[in-house]
């Protein structure tokens, strides 16, 4: 039998929707049908089975974490990322994956002391037109040249300071998490072969979450921290975080963030663990928006 050797590994190069980010760790694409009609028993030994609506997702995961914000915000276009191809020589030794029209909906950024930063991102594909397939939304492109390094801003691997309402500052940070989830609307029907109306609408009302890890036992007016935090009321949460490489740090600046719930751990020879979750509470009189002068979050490079 003839050695046959078709595997491919190593994400690289994406872009998507506009936006290069470097760092991919990992890259997992979903295709498929949405409904699966069965028939009922009726004497058959075995269903009828039609299949009906096709879809195209996926979950990206990639170290250049300050990507966060533009990729929730960009103009909706093309997903493009490489793949090394086993034992092939590298002038045509890539698999080029083109994907249609991806909606990201969620983005769900990590930072653990002692580890670079994750951002985790979700998107949604929509089909161009009713006669396409799963076909024309995820095609592949073989015997590549080997793409262009993208570089990534990895770091995060320290919290260096947090600070809420400009006054209380929150030490030893173990972890801070954020979470944005955007309402998604999709519809396949009438002559269309897979989701042809796919949108991501913030106005519907999107969520925004998170939590932080500290071990900062600080005790004021005979009330722990994590306490005093919970019963603050919403203002803003300012972290930096130490870069990759001596890079600028970097600071995320979350607003109106309001602490629903609290708790520590004591495990006898490590620090006792607080925890704190919190979502991002709006304002009428000032809304917030992922764009524009009252942003729900921002990520800059420290003064």
């Amino acid at each position: 039998m003839a050695t046959v050797n078709n595997r491919v590994f190593m994400p690289q190069a994406t872009v998507i929707n506009g936006v290069s980010v470097g760092g991919a760790t990992t890259v997992r694409i979903s295709a498929g049908f949405e409904n699966i009609i069965r028939s009922s028993p009726d004497g058959l030994q075995l269903p009828t089975v039609d299949r009906d609506c096709q879809y195209v997702r996926g979950t990206v995961v990639i170290e250049d974490w300050p990507d966060a914000v533009g990729l929730i915000t960009g103009t909706v276009g093309t997903m493009v990322f490489y793949e090394r191809k086993s034992g092939v020589v590298a002038a045509t030794g890539y698999t080029k994956h083109t994907i249609t029209a991806p909606v990201i909906h969620n983005i769900r950024l990590a930072l653990t002391k002692g580890g670079n930063a994750i951002l985790t991102f979700d998107f949604e594909c929509r089909f161009a037109s009713e006669t396409a397939t799963i076909n024309d939304v995820w095609v592949p492109t073989d015997s590549q040249a080997a793409p262009t390094y993208l570089p990534a801003a990895r770091g995060g691997w320290r919290i260096v300071s947090a600070l809420f309402n400009s006054a209380t500052s929150i030490y030893h940070l173990m972890s801070f998490s954020f979470n944005l989830t955007i309402p998604v609307i999709k519809e396949c029907n009438d002559s269309d072969v897979g989701y042809t109306a796919v949108d991501a609408l913030p106005e519907v009302g999107m969520s925004a979450t998170g939590s932080l890890g500290f071990q900062d036992a600080a005790i004021a007016a005979d009330q722990l921290l994590v306490n005093t935090l919970l019963v603050a009321s919403r203002a803003s949460l300012v972290i930096t975080a130490r870069q990759s490489g001596g890079a600028a740090d970097k600071v995320i600046t979350l607003a109106n963030v309001q602490f629903g719930a609290g708790d520590v751990s004591g495990a006898g020879r490590t620090p006792d663990a607080f925890t704190l979750n919190f979502e991002i509470a709006n304002d009428p009189s000032v809304p917030l928006t992922l764009a524009g002068d009252n942003k729900i979050i921002t990520i800059a490079d420290a003064a």
